[in-house]
């Protein structure tokens, strides 16, 4: 028979939509940064190295670098702060978690875990998970602009 569950364990609706947004936005919104910055960079790229039907050896346009490298940046800092709001709703739930386990560690019955406790690990491997997609993201938007720095605009990838 489970023993009611102190209030602090339990997650409130608020923290809820709290983790869901975070758990999203390391999921869905940095990937989502990476993949808008790689169609904006070779859509810019290929309209202004393509003379109809000759490739160009330099770009088109003068400014072809500077929308690179905007886009670039503003993707990744978008990307960095999806990474950092989905590492604090893991470190959140690794605080309430630790809570828990002190807590546990006091009690002399042998209860089971309650549903709070699963629900907890639970979120907390969600956002483990949307923590390390978030930060590997960012890592590959660093590769990606370090791709537009020492590559040659226009050349041909062979």
């Amino acid at each position: 028979m489970q023993t009611s569950v102190p209030s602090d364990e339990r997650l409130t609706e608020a923290e809820r939509r709290r983790l869901a947004w975070c758990a999203g936005a390391g999921f869905f919104l940095s990937p989502g940064a990476w993949l808008l910055q790689v169609i904006i960079s070779e859509t810019i790229s290929a309209q202004t190295c393509d003379a109809i039907t000759t490739p160009l050896d330099a770009p088109g346009v003068w400014y072809l670098h500077a929308w690179l490298y905007g886009a670039s940046i503003a993707a990744l800092v978008i990307s960095i702060v999806c990474a950092g709001l989905a590492t604090y709703g893991f470190l959140l739930l690794q605080r309430r978690q630790k809570r828990i386990n002190e807590r546990r560690k006091y009690q002399v019955s042998g209860e089971k875990s309650s549903r709070e406790e699963e629900e907890v690990g639970r979120k907390r491997f969600i956002a483990l998970c949307s923590a390390l997609i978030g930060c590997g993201f960012v890592v590959g938007l660093v590769f990606t602009m370090l791709a537009e720095v020492f590559l040659v605009s226009c050349s041909q990838w062979h």
